[in-house]
């Protein structure tokens, strides 16, 4: 099977103020070894100038079963689940030093044409580098179309500073969790250690611009973070936390 591993030491920037890996650090782990997965085949960072692309991230879906200390050396599996002309899906497993299953998730992705600022259909040698594995780390529907809900409380604005931007000149995928995370009640966000979240991401926010960031609590329990752009009143992203 293609599954690509590697091994990771949880750091301080991983953990919450428990000491135990937070969502953030989660994601990061997970966006890191995409990138490193993805530069061993040649469609890395590094790779940019060469090829052209760039990955850019639509989707996360994220489960969480345990929350390990700092220092614990954890082991993530990721492969390409499926792929269309336009999108990339790739799964994720994270366990623990014992080999206790820690989170799974599942992604979405783009490739961006840096040059022509355009999504790039996925080429022929990225379905042969990248071979799709049958297998998927959950049974359930994936909802890739979050919506927003009719009656969300607009909660603060932010506006996009420079250490908010990342290599493709806009705001890092992790930065909407912390926006996210902002918007709830204190009692809430210390009181809930939020499992299972999901992520869509709509339209690139950028520096200098201003978000708006609205808070929703649904009956069952989970709740929408919706971030809009203040000016056009566009969708940025929409976050759910259960």
């Amino acid at each position: 099977m293609d599954i690509f591993t590697k091994n990771f030491e949880i750091t301080f920037t991983d953990i919450n103020e428990n000491n135990e890996l937070s969502n953030k650090g989660i994601l990061r782990l997970m966006q890191e070894i995409a990138g490193i997965h993805s530069g061993t085949l040649g469609y890395g960072l590094n790779d940019i100038p060469k090829t052209g692309l760039a990955w850019i991230i639509l989707n996360w879906k994220l489960k969480v079963f345990s929350r390990p200390k700092c220092t614990t050396v954890l082991t993530i599996n990721t492969w390409s689940r499926k792929k269309t002309p336009l999108f990339a899906y790739r799964d994720f497993e994270i366990y623990d030093d014992k080999k206790n299953l820690v989170a799974i998730a599942t992604s979405k992705w783009i490739l961006f044409d840096v040059n022509k600022q355009s999504i790039s259909k996925i080429p022929i040698d990225v379905k042969e580098n990248f071979p799709d594995v049958d297998k998927s780390v959950f049974d359930e529907y994936f909802n890739e179309k979050l919506k927003e809900p009719e009656n969300s409380k607009f909660i603060y604005e932010y506006k996009i500073q420079r250490r908010d931007i990342d290599t493709n000149h806009h705001v890092n995928n992790l930065n909407y969790l912390d926006y996210s995370l902002e918007a709830l009640p204190e009692d809430i966000y210390s009181n809930t250690n939020f499992s299972n979240i999901e992520i869509m991401y709509k339209h690139e926010a950028k520096f200098g611009d201003i978000i708006s960031v609205f808070y929703s609590h649904l009956d069952d329990g989970k709740y929408i973070i919706t971030i809009k752009d203040k000016e056009k009143n566009s969708l940025h992203a929409i976050v759910k936390l259960s």
